[in-house]
């Protein structure tokens, strides 16, 4: 009995050891909607901050983030230099966990492994705030799930962007082949943070907004266009003084002709987009050829002033392109027709590509209602021929929440603002219409900021000697809910339901309902507060999600401890009978010290097949799962760590508790 005693306390001591470079940087939230964990798990250290603004990184505890001390002298999405060392931040060239070579499993992980608050340096944008200065950032906020009349773009990529209000719902998407993309498709695309923000910063767009919205450069790919040489410049131009695309992948499809032939970038001319607009400049005989004739990829431009970046005191000023830009998905509700003298009349004629309605207009001079939208935070673009009403004049861009708008409409340092909503007081900033809509006031509050409707009907109580209330009914919760069935989630959440069916969940009867709870309410109002969302909820919480009496966390468990070293943590533990995945993974590391839980492993919407197409309900391949968070080295195998082991059921699984010594234990087969 000692000898085997002996041999445990080697093992175990092997293990602390070999586990010492456990947990690099990039732990996978497993669920693409849920934040990132900002603190990883180190034996000798304990949990330690996965980023300090110190201009230090130690690997493998830290996210890489070049000049991370003060990144406002470096633009790690625009700024690259020829010795740049921005790439590493994102990107793995030989050991990468994503497709395109990302540190982390998707995007959205990628994003918010900075952008959750892990980099203070930086915007926190699920909270919207401004680095450490805590003020609000200008797009609003994407929430972690549960905050009050939450309402956000869902960038996790749990939908298309057809999906889009006032987008393409008919099927028949647009399609154009160019030399670098053959049947390029919009609408039909997966909706991320990539969807309006361009990481490697084309175009040239404020906030990195991207130039190819919804497939915008591909469809409108430009052949053979006149520039004209310009004596003043030296210059090749255009007067539509287009931007252009370029760069991987939009190279085969960038070309000059000079005189019929194909000339080579950088041997034959040179580009300059310096200025806003991409021009021309031929290494021979620049100016003796009257015109050249290009093709390329317009970018779809925003351009906006911005002041104070990344302090207290920032400003943003949009003064060209926002309204096409949000028109791109929301396509029917671009009423912007550039003449901003000019009502369309779109409220009172049917207006629309893909579905007609009655539409408020955008694109039109504020004048008249500049002076009060101010007390409500609303913005308008700045044009050069005048100051007209945009998307954002009512929206926020990500998202708001009870608790956004408590810190924007409700702060006292704003003088305009906080006497305009100080009577409405916190109480009052609650949505009732079902959804919040991304406004930048609760309800219809940004309607009555410029139309006023309260004061002109002052007098109505006096004069009819009546107090008029107002009752709302709405779905704040998913108490009284009734199942649905899982078909009817496939209309909004179309990707992970056709995953869901390639699943052990689907195949065993397990539908949606069982993990998000009774979607009656949901489907009829569809809001964040009356649909379970597992993400939202602590480590324990989603944890006990899958481990429910009917699912992994049936089966008994006997535990008892035979051996106890005395003031180590470390303790032999013997089960006398199979015990539940879930009860066995609680014992493990991962959970009690990681933060780690089911989903940070396992896709319950989905399945991955590894080159012999044996398929997995995993969100990466079992060794580059492991790698996502281990510095594993080639020859690891996942195996040794979770050996088969047999199930109250009769079933062998993977062991769960990834302790090696385990193995040696009853019941291992």
């Amino acid at each position: 009995m000692k000898g085997k005693i002996k041999v445990l306390c080697l093992l175990i001591l092997a293990l602390l050891i070999l586990g010492s470079n456990a947990y690099a940087a990039q732990l996978l939230t497993g669920d693409t909607y849920a934040p990132t964990v900002k603190k990883v798990y180190d034996e000798q250290r304990g949990m330690v901050s996965k980023f300090n603004a110190d201009d230090k990184t130690y690997y493998p505890n830290e996210i890489y983030l070049p000049n991370e001390a003060n990144p406002a002298n470096y633009r790690i999405h625009t700024n690259y230099s020829k010795n740049t060392d921005a790439c590493a931040a994102c990107h793995a060239t030989h050991t990468a966990v994503g497709q395109t070579l990302l540190q982390w499993g998707t995007v959205y992980d990628t994003c918010m492994a900075c952008h959750d608050g892990t980099i203070s340096t930086t915007y926190d944008v699920q909270m919207g705030t401004i680095a450490t200065t805590q003020k609000p950032t200008y797009g609003g906020m994407f929430g972690s799930g549960n905050e009050d009349s939450l309402s956000n773009h869902l960038v996790t990529g749990a939908v298309q962007i057809f999906a889009a209000p006032g987008g393409n719902v008919t099927g028949n998407y647009e399609t154009n082949d160019t030399p670098d993309k053959a049947g390029a498709t919009a609408w039909d695309i997966t909706f991320g943070c990539e969807s309006c923000h361009s990481p490697h910063g084309l175009g040239g767009n404020a906030r990195i907004l991207n130039p190819n919205v919804n497939a915008y450069s591909y469809l409108n790919y430009k052949s053979n266009v006149a520039y004209v040489y310009n004596s003043a410049t030296g210059y090749y131009e255009n007067s539509q003084k287009y931007q252009w695309v370029r760069s991987y992948p939009y190279n085969k499809g960038t070309q000059v002709w000079v005189n019929g032939q194909l000339k080579t970038e950088g041997v034959d001319y040179l580009l300059d987009g310096t200025s806003g607009e991409t021009r021309i400049k031929l290494l021979q005989g620049n100016g003796s050829v009257t015109v050249v004739y290009a093709y390329f990829y317009p970018a779809l431009q925003v351009k906006m002033e911005v002041k104070n970046y990344l302090q207290s005191g920032e400003s943003v000023q949009h003064t060209s392109g926002i309204n096409q830009f949000c028109g791109a998905c929301h396509t029917d509700y671009n009423t912007d027709t550039g003449d901003i003298d000019t009502s369309t009349g779109s409220s009172d004629k049917l207006t629309g590509h893909y579905t007609e309605a009655y539409r408020h207009q955008v694109g039109f001079k504020v004048d008249e209602f500049k002076a009060f939208l101010p007390l409500t935070n609303m913005v308008y673009e700045k044009r050069s021929n005048g100051d007209v009403m945009t998307c954002l004049t009512c929206h926020y861009a990500h998202g708001v929440s009870k608790e956004f708008w408590k810190r924007t409409l409700l702060d006292s340092t704003k003088a305009a603002v906080y006497g305009y909503w100080s009577e409405v007081g916190e109480n009052g900033l609650k949505e009732l219409a079902g959804s919040s809509a991304l406004k930048r006031a609760p309800n219809m509050g940004t309607c009555e900021t410029c139309h006023r409707k309260g004061p002109a009907a002052e007098g109505y109580n006096a004069n009819t000697g009546q107090s008029v209330s107002v009752t709302a009914t709405t779905y704040e919760s998913q108490t009284g809910a009734t199942a649905v069935g899982s078909g009817k989630c496939q209309s909004c959440h179309p990707k992970y339901y056709t995953g869901w069916s390639k699943t052990a969940h689907f195949d065993n009867g397990v539908g949606c309902e069982a993990c998000h709870g009774n979607g009656s309410l949901h489907v009829k109002a569809p809001n964040s507060r009356n649909i379970t969302n597992p993400a939202t909820k602590n480590v324990e919480g989603k944890v006990d999600t899958c481990g429910t009496a009917n699912c992994h966390g049936k089966g008994a468990t006997k535990r008892t401890e035979i051996y106890d070293f005395g003031g180590v943590s470390e303790s032999i533990i013997y089960y006398s009978e199979a015990m539940s995945q879930v009860q066995e993974f609680k014992e493990s590391k991962h959970y009690s010290k990681g933060g780690v839980y089911c989903s940070t492993c396992h896709n319950p919407h989905g399945m991955i097949a590894d080159k012999n197409g044996i398929e997995k309900q995993l969100k990466y391949l079992p060794n580059a799962l492991c790698g996502s968070c281990h510095d594993t080295g080639a020859a690891f195998d996942w195996a040794t760590f979770m050996p088969k082991v047999a199930r109250s059921d009769g079933s062998d699984q993977a062991l769960h508790s990834f302790t090696a010594f385990e193995s040696e234990m009853p019941g291992l087969r």
